[in-house]
């Protein structure tokens, strides 16, 4: 077989426009957000948010009032049907049940942050059952699934910053959630940051490919294969990482490493790894706090065709 002599510095010079930048949430209040449609994730903004604002400072007098304020606030972060909350009352302002229905909505491109609640919370409402479904939720590039559903619900009002009131999760006598998300929308997902970032250098990704080993009841190790192509020259990059959660819905990314075939691909892993260096050990949240008085318990990743996290609250 005939060899092909490459030249280093041409080489190297693909691999400088070939590389991925790759932006880094600040850590502590200054969390950045990046835009999805553009190929980029917002990791600061958690998919379960069980804080609801009701962007008035006065409280709804009627059930009928609160399920309209509520389809307001929800409308300002996903593109969903026009009434996705449907209230029935009992006893205003005992409720018998309230009800969320997401399928197929679209988180909106720059949606609001969570607000921060500020002083002590008083009791708002008592609900008998609280259900949230969101099938086929679209997070930007990929999407994911997500279900919650709690019974004996006590509901406190707070105050934001502007005086509106936000309605928080402060007890239940039992819950579950459940987010999942297909290997495939994965993949999608880090397929559309990748293609995005290198195809402002002329780079092709050909081919994105992730495995995931489940390792204890809430971790799993990951590994991400890109396949990048540029003119003549190609090379597979391996990166692999590991996947923790705590007790309250935290996930930690620590134990990223970088492995390239060939010397194309040791050198692109030289250019990555201060890149990776910075996102090892970054925490980011599953669902919006405080929760009040819950606390989870029997977290769970578990992972198959799809990633799953599962997690049990109440008395």
């Amino acid at each position: 077989m005939r060899k092909v002599a490459v030249n280093r510095s041409s080489a190297t010079e693909f691999l400088r426009s070939a590389r991925v930048k790759i932006s880094t949430a600040e850590a502590g209040q200054q969390q950045g957000q990046t835009e999805a449609r553009s190929g980029t994730i917002n990791v600061c903004n958690p998919p379960v948010n069980l804080m609801f604002p009701l962007l008035t400072k006065t409280f709804p007098a009627n059930s009928d009032e609160l399920a309209s304020l509520l389809n307001d606030s929800i409308g300002r972060v996903f593109s969903a049907a026009r009434s996705p909350v449907s209230v029935t009352a009992k006893a205003y302002p005992q409720l018998k049940k309230i009800h969320i229905t997401l399928d197929g909505a679209e988180l909106r491109q720059n949606p609001p942050k969570p607000p921060a609640p500020k002083g002590k919370g008083k009791p708002a409402f008592v609900v008998d059952e609280l259900g949230i479904n969101a099938a086929g939720l679209s997070l930007g590039p990929a999407s994911a699934d997500l279900r919650l559903t709690a019974h004996g619900v006590h509901l406190h009002q707070a105050k934001d910053a502007a005086g509106e009131i936000i309605l928080l999760l402060q007890r239940a006598a039992d819950g579950q959630i459940e987010i999942s998300a297909a290997k495939d929308q994965i993949e999608r997902g880090i397929a559309a940051l990748a293609k995005h970032e290198a195809g402002k250098h002329g780079v092709a990704i050909e081919d994105v490919k992730l495995s995931v080993q489940p390792r204890g009841t809430r971790s799993v190790d990951a590994e991400v294969q890109l396949k990048a192509r540029k003119l003549f020259f190609s090379t597979v990059i391996r990166i692999a990482a590991k996947l923790d959660l705590d007790d309250e819905l935290n996930a930690s990314l620590t134990g990223l490493h970088c492995a390239g075939e060939g010397a194309i691909g040791s050198l692109a892993c030289g250019f990555l790894k201060p890149h990776l260096e910075k996102l090892d050990g970054q925490t980011f949240p599953l669902m919006a706090l405080p929760l009040g008085e819950i606390r989870l318990r029997d977290v769970r990743l578990t992972a198959a065709d799809k990633l799953t996290v599962t997690a049990e609250f109440g008395a």
